[in-house]
């Protein structure tokens, strides 16, 4: 054959070789989002797609690989051996995520002579990968600060138990709820951790808004202010703050702490509601004195206290009111006005006592009253003083009625030898209240037994 004459290819030959070349290219883009070649000293040699993440892959040859890199560690161009699923952000206008696959490449010799590699874009798996972690972590979360709650009765240990678990939760050093005043004063009403009154300065220009505020304590702690959504008067929030120095809140603390504030407004409510019934379970309906109950229970403990102590000395004295002429009242001007009377003697009895003293209504137009520490002395001249009240503040009461509202009044003093119950001493100075009635009314009797101070 004539070694000068022109190589003449198959008919067909360059049409299934382009084919093979385009097919070839297809299954590489199928397969990958990136592929490239290095030299033995990291250059690149070949890039493809031509642009990319941004970048025209033609100025980009002959450069360094790790060029490509957005952080330099870890470097996957250094590998001398295959490597599967290495991952690696590429920088870029976009930068982009990248799982990439390496083989080495080798000279005749079976020296290395560079990279050849494949690379699958995941940055969208990556972040949705993120963001479900981040969500089954605030799941998580939230089911142990609800778990701890959920084990609570009482409200105020609901209160504090979500205070504890915003620590292992949130990484928050303190948390507080508080109340904030018509005129801007903030009051802890609960607290774990440290005292949140040295940040009350820092609060002040968060209190404004409705919505949760992240601001920055005097000494760089970082803040959480969540209010009440809630307008009604005293309004309340949760306030979480870490240590000086430590990171800010971020989206997913956001969203646990909005959960936690509700868990937390939610007990709060509770709080009050139990607060309110036990008042009303504790209250009598029309005068806002104590119940029998309440009374009789109150003077129990206070007897078992006194008797504990081995008081050997008379030690407080109980009255026993009834107002004068009430029955005739409610006949003849209507009950109406007869209620109106008993909240003007429960008025005159909670002006005469003291904070210590107990003050109830039994029932009816019956009264009584302990006098916590207080002598057969002293208890005669409270008794005096009631009976003088009255005639200063009942008269006229009523327009139209004439006869006189006045009280009679029975004392017992505490049995020194502390055998006395409250239902006994409410016996004998109900027996001592009887015998005021039969002598005139307005006025005052010591039980039989006690000598007069």
């Amino acid at each position: 054959m004539d070694s000068a004459a022109p190589l003449i290819l198959p008919a067909g030959l360059p049409g299934a070789f382009l084919e093979s070349r385009q097919r070839w290219q297809d299954f590489a883009s199928l397969a990958a989002d990136l592929a490239f070649e290095t030299d033995a000293g990291g250059r690149l040699t070949f890039l493809w797609p031509e642009r990319v993440l941004g970048q025209e892959a033609a100025a980009l040859l002959g450069e360094p690989a790790q060029r490509l890199l957005l952080h330099p560690e870890p470097d996957p161009f250094a590998a001398r051996q295959p490597m599967r699923g290495v991952r690696a952000w590429l920088a870029g206008a976009e930068p982009g995520c990248f799982n990439l696959l390496l083989v080495p490449l080798a000279d005749t010799a079976g020296r290395f002579a560079g990279l050849r590699g494949i690379g699958r874009e995941v940055t969208a798996e990556l972040r949705e990968t993120e963001a479900q972690a981040a969500t089954l972590r605030r799941a998580k979360a939230l089911e142990t600060l609800v778990r701890r709650v959920r084990r609570q009765v009482l409200a105020p240990r609901m209160l504090t138990s979500t205070l504890e678990a915003l620590g292992p939760a949130l990484g928050c050093s303190s948390a507080a709820v508080l109340e904030i005043g018509t005129n801007g004063q903030l009051r802890a009403l609960h607290r774990h951790g440290a005292e949140p009154t040295p940040l009350f300065a820092a609060l002040a220009p968060m209190l404004e808004t409705m919505a949760p505020v992240f601001g920055t304590g005097p000494a760089g702690e970082p803040l959480a202010l969540l209010p009440h959504p809630h307008c009604t008067m005293p309004r309340h929030a949760l306030l979480a703050w870490r240590q000086a120095g430590a990171r800010p809140f971020d989206k997913d603390d956001e969203h646990l702490l909005a959960a936690a504030a509700d868990l937390l407004f939610v007990a709060l409510g509770n709080q009050v509601l139990q607060q309110e019934l036990e008042l009303q379970a504790r209250t009598d309906g029309l005068t806002g004195l104590l119940n029998r109950r309440a009374f009789l229970d109150d003077l129990n403990r206070r007897l078992d206290r006194l008797a504990m102590s081995r008081e050997t000395v008379e030690r407080g004295a109980l009255l026993f009111l009834d107002l004068d002429n009430f029955k005739p009242l409610n006949d003849r001007m209507g009950h109406e006005a007869g209620d109106s009377a008993l909240v003007a003697v429960g008025r005159v009895l909670r002006d005469i006592v003291r904070p210590t003293d107990l003050v109830a209504r039994l029932g009816g137009d019956e009264f009584a009253a302990w006098l916590e520490g207080a002598d057969s002395a002293a208890a005669t001249m409270r008794a005096e003083a009631i009976c003088r009240t009255a005639l200063t503040v009942l008269p006229g009461l009523v327009p139209g009625f004439t006869l006189p509202l006045t009280f009679s009044i029975g004392i017992a003093m505490r049995a020194v030898d502390g055998s006395d119950t409250p239902d006994s001493l409410i016996a004998r100075a109900d027996t001592a209240m009887y015998a005021t009635k039969r002598h005139g009314r307005n006025g005052w009797r010591l039980a039989p037994g006690t000598t007069e101070g």
